[in-house]
């Protein structure tokens, strides 16, 4: 479908330059019409369109599996959690939705940085994450969406320096970080997405699990607060592209191991391919 841009927008990592002619999938293309930010040059099909295809953003689609919840996305290092987030993220202020980006690990670069419109760099702050998961939980009516990418690096930083009795505190530290994402949603309605990291590999060997038994996020009990948990893993991986699946670990409607989508990142961004 061949659209003409209205004002230069940047979506999953692509930009369109306004006054600009672009060939896109036709279901972005009808969702870019729909919010004026493109007109349609040539239309691709008869004036009735069918109903299936119709583009959801990732913001929606969240919405529609958990409602007014938190979301989990967990898994090893490298499996594309910020960089999927992230995509999310300026998708949904495209939409017009206030985000708020909370970042502890700093793996995203200068230029996914400047699309994010409320961005915070806190590192592995413990602390200073419980404090500013509180505050953003009393700051729900100022945003739609609140991403902490991630949640279980700084408890993992913590649990690594602290004494031998004070481990488990840093574990528990995760309580109030889950519950205040879950009422900033709720009470706000809107939406919050955190990442996390899988559990040591110690864990499969002391709990005696096999190679085909997916870990679990770390934080144990706490970490299940949210209402939906997807496992993030690769695909493919080349210079190129890499691929990568989410797959369901916790879930009210899903089976477990349901590939719910699939996502690409390439030179052209981040793609996302839903399968719900």
């Amino acid at each position: 479908m061949k659209v003409r841009v209205k004002k230069m927008v940047n979506i999953r990592g692509q930009g369109y330059e306004q006054g600009k002619e672009y060939e896109v999938e036709e279901n972005l293309g009808k969702w870019m019409v729909d919010r004026d930010i493109a007109e349609e040059v040539a239309p691709a099909k008869p004036a009735v369109q069918p109903k299936e295809g119709i583009y959801v953003t990732a913001y929606d689609k969240f919405l529609e599996l958990v409602g007014h919840h938190t979301v989990q996305i967990y898994g090893d290092y490298g499996t594309g959690k910020s960089r999927f987030v992230h995509a999310v993220a300026t998708e949904a202020q495209i939409l017009g939705k206030k985000v708020l980006y909370i970042d502890t690990e700093g793996s995203l670069s200068e230029s996914h940085i400047k699309e994010l419109q409320n961005y915070e760099c806190l590192g592995d702050d413990l602390e200073g994450l419980v404090k500013r998961v509180e505050k953003a939980k009393k700051e729900k009516d100022e945003y739609d969406l609140l991403i902490i990418d991630s949640v279980g690096l700084p408890v993992l930083n913590a649990y690594a320096r602290w004494t031998l009795e004070k481990k488990l505190a840093a574990i528990q530290k995760m309580a109030p970080i889950m519950a205040d994402t879950v009422r900033f949603a709720r009470d706000g309605n809107g939406l919050s997405i955190v990442t996390n990291q899988c559990v040591s590999e110690f864990t499969r060997v002391s709990k005696k699990l096999s190679e085909e038994e997916p870990l679990a996020p770390f934080g144990g009990k706490i970490s299940f607060v949210p209402k939906l948990i997807l496992r993030s893993e690769p695909l493919v991986r080349d210079a190129q592209k890499s691929e990568f699946r989410l797959l369901v670990f916790k879930a009210r409607d899903l089976p477990r191991h349901f590939e719910v989508a699939r996502f690409t990142i390439d030179s052209g961004g981040v793609r996302i391919e839903w399968r719900v």
